[in-house]
This record gives structure tokens, sequence and C-alpha cells, in this order.
């Protein structure tokens, strides 16, 4: 019924942790598929002992050289011959409940091809205290028309949308081509591509955040911390999927949103970095986003 598909990429520490988790997902037919991508923290190795000794053939182990996340996330829907698919990063943590939930509405909801279930955000150092991942922005976003949606997905991404908190019918994910492998970018792609097809919300597919579908941890080497890498990756997802009427206004929103966040770090490098490696038209058009991003900031602050 389910496929459970864990890439990992030096993951040691979590790894495990994330593969018994998913073990207590209570479906028919589970399996799980974990992926290496050419781990050089000794994760392979570790990995398939700790799976040998599981004695559990719903396991399965592959280690690859080492190709980047799209790979391993094409690999692991081609491996997929189940009418479910989840994927989770191996350093969060799956809600076994959750996870069957989102199939249960699924099943209940025959049309519907994936649920975004919501999740929580921690850190390793105080594990008990946990943020929604979802909240105002997200709930507002749902509220939209499918037109009107379509065009905020480009204009007002509602970061973050998790692949780790849905469940997906796997023609769903087939139906898109999964993933491109010219693009760096896992979650955002994959949600621009399903909602362009299947628009509608709660025919074409379900919202749920009150049900947890995982732990999302918080570290030091998360990869959007890296803000300057996080915007080209943005950028290029911009010039490949954005309709060429909104194109250049998606692409200034992005500059405008990743210079704010650099210098609310006050990292005045990173934001001369991104500038540099921005079009001048992309700067011109930024600059009265970010006055209308400050804008709105000082408004919410007064409120």
């Amino acid at each position: 019924m389910i496929t459970l598909v864990i890439p990992s990429y030096n993951h040691i520490n979590y790894v495990f942790g994330c593969i018994d988790a998913a073990r207590a997902v209570d479906l028919p037919g589970r399996k799980i598929l974990v992926i290496d991508d050419g781990s050089t923290d000794g994760s392979a190795d570790a990995i398939g002992a700790f799976i040998s000794n599981l004695s559990d053939s719903s396991v399965e182990f592959i280690s690859k050289p080492n190709s980047g996340l799209v790979s391993s996330l094409n690999l692991g829907l081609s491996k997929a011959n189940s009418e479910f698919i989840y994927l989770v990063a191996s350093d969060d943590i799956p809600e076994a409940a959750g996870i069957k939930q989102c199939v249960e509405r699924l099943l209940a909801s025959a049309n519907a091809k994936f649920c975004i279930g919501g999740g929580y955000a921690f850190f390793d150092q105080a594990p008990e205290k946990r943020t929604p991942v979802y909240g105002a922005a997200q709930d507002e976003f749902f509220s939209l028309s499918p037109d009107a949606m379509g065009r905020s997905i480009f204009l007002n991404y509602p970061s973050p949308l998790l692949l780790q908190s849905t469940v997906f019918r796997t023609d769903a994910l087939r139906a898109i081509s999964g993933w491109d492998p010219k693009l760096m970018l896992d979650d955002y792609p994959t949600f621009i591509k399903l909602f362009t097809r299947f628009p509608v919300r709660d025919v074409d597919f379900l919202y749920a955040p009150e049900v947890s579908v995982v732990g999302y941890r918080q570290h030091q080497s998360n990869s959007y911390r890296n803000i300057k890498r996080q915007y080209l990756m943005v950028r290029e997802l911009m010039e490949t999927l954005a309709p060429a009427p909104i194109q250049r206004k998606a692409i200034a929103r992005a500059l405008a949103s990743y210079v704010m966040s650099a210098l609310k770090n006050g990292d005045l490098a990173t934001t001369l970095s991104m500038l540099r490696a921005s079009k001048f038209k992309d700067i011109v058009v930024a600059v009265p986003a970010v006055i209308g991003l400050v804008g709105r900031k000082m408004v919410g602050r007064s409120n």
C-alpha cells in the first residue's frame, strides 16, 4: 500500500531514528527504502549493518555514488510499486499515526492525489519545544481560488511546504515526471507542478495541517541556512517554471525576500554577493518589493 523513501547523506547521527520511526507505520504492504547518496561519514556501512540486524525484509537499502537529493528521490520513485509513497529526509522523524491518517483520508477521497499534513519543527538542544511548521501563510494560500493560487505560488510562496509532511499517490508524482535533474530544489518545484495539474483543494488534493506527519529537525547544517544558495536555486526554478508574464516579477520578489533575510541577519556580504549575481533589471524591480516587505513588517509590529 505504501513505500516510505528515506534519502540519506551524512546523517549517521539521525538516520537510525528515522528508520525506526518509519517502521512504526502500520499499513498493509508497508515498505521502506533507504537510499544513501555517497555519504562520507561512514553512513553507508552503518546503515547496511543496521538494516541487516533488523531481519526485516520490508526494509531495503541502496547505496549509490553521490549525485544529489533529486537523484535519490527519482530513484525512490522508480522503485515504488505501491499505491502511496511518502518521502522523508533522514534527519527528520516521520509520525506513523499522521501518515496513516493521511492515507485513510486519501482512500476516502478517491480523486485526491495527495494529502498535505502538518508537522512540527524542533531543535536537538530542546526537543520538547515544538513549533508548527504551517500557520497563517499556508492557511491563506490554501484558501485562494485555483487561479489565484497558481500566481501566488510564484509571487508569494508560503514557505515552507514540505514533501515530508505529505503523502502522495505514487501515480501523481509520476504524472509530473518526478523531479527535474536540472533543478536542485526538491519541495518547491514539486508543489508548483502538482498544483498546476491538480489545483482544486478538497477535490484534487487535501490539506490537513492538524494531522502531524513529521518532526522537522532544525540544525546548523540545514540547507536553507545558506541564503545565497537558496536564492540562486529559486531563481533557477523561476527561470524554468514561472509563466512568462510574471517571471521577472517572481525573480525580483525572490531577490527581495532573500535580501531581507540576509539584512535581518546583519549579513551585508551575502546581500552584496546576491546583488552582484543578479541582473540589473531584477534589482530595479526588487527595490519596491523590499520597501513593501519592510512596510508590511513595520505595520505588523505596530499592530
